[in-house]
């Protein structure tokens, strides 16, 4: 729930709000810095949750999964998708935000054969050269090269609808968008339109979708906000696995 002005008021004693994730824009950041509370997340909580699920739903839309799927239960096999399906050694993978969860998006992408490029004002020069991807310069230029967009940016003032009707536009013809990151990165109305060849949205501006028009909106996938969420079976079970043969 977020934490507004209002709610930050009444804590006489705080000291520090605690986020349990990555983001914070849920605080009112200048309501509790007026206060003198300290706001503070866990920079790397799902890491690697994320860009895995990033890159399932990108190579959910390349592949074309969900309506070959829904082909299949019909009892039919007329593929009328295929200029759809795409090899992914062709395409251009733009990220915007090579934090960490951009980096690790990055390297899953670039192991797949795409070709892979960011776009993060806030990176000193030569981070591009450490991961060995493309760097490109302003926002335009790398949505005029991509194929599929992965946004892994903080949602704040200078990023809310930084993907909206015009930048959207700009987007190679038959472009994928996956947005993992904070839904109002991408301006809801534009994304709705459903011209883009396939969305992919675990996180949607004033989520969830509030409408049957909204669901049937064409060539959208949307998950629950869960891209984050994953068990840890192993981590249960460590303390009895047997010892390995390094160990007897």
């Amino acid at each position: 729930m977020p934490l507004k002005a209002q709610g930050i008021a009444k804590l006489k004693n705080c000291r520090a709000i605690i986020r349990k994730s990555v983001g914070f824009d849920s605080v009112d950041m200048m309501a509790a810095k007026t206060r003198g509370i300290a706001v503070c997340n866990v920079p790397d909580y799902g890491t690697e949750e994320v860009a895995d699920d990033a890159i399932a739903l990108a190579m959910a839309l390349c592949r074309q999964l969900f309506p070959l799927e829904a082909e299949a239960k019909t009892l039919s096999w007329n593929i009328n998708i295929s200029p759809k399906l795409r090899r992914l050694s062709t395409l251009t993978f733009g990220i915007v935000g090579l934090g960490r969860i951009g980096t690790a998006t990055a390297l899953r992408a670039k192991a797949l054969g795409f070709r892979v490029i960011f776009y993060d004002p806030y990176l000193p020069n030569g981070a591009d050269k450490a991961v060995g991807i493309t760097r490109t310069h302003t926002l335009d230029e790398l949505l005029a090269q991509t194929d599929v967009l992965s946004l892994h940016c903080p949602l704040n003032r200078e990023t809310r609808h930084l993907i909206a009707e015009r930048e959207l536009t700009l987007l190679r013809p038959g472009a994928f968008v996956v947005n993992t990151a904070r839904g109002a990165i991408i301006k809801k109305t534009a994304i709705l339109e459903g011209r883009l060849s396939g969305a992919d949205l675990d996180v949607i501006e004033d989520e969830p979708l509030h409408s049957a028009e909204e669901a049937a909106t064409p060539n959208l996938i949307a998950t629950c906000h869960a891209a984050f969420a994953a068990s840890s079976p192993r981590s249960k079970c460590a303390a009895h696995q047997p010892a390995s043969l390094w160990q007897r």
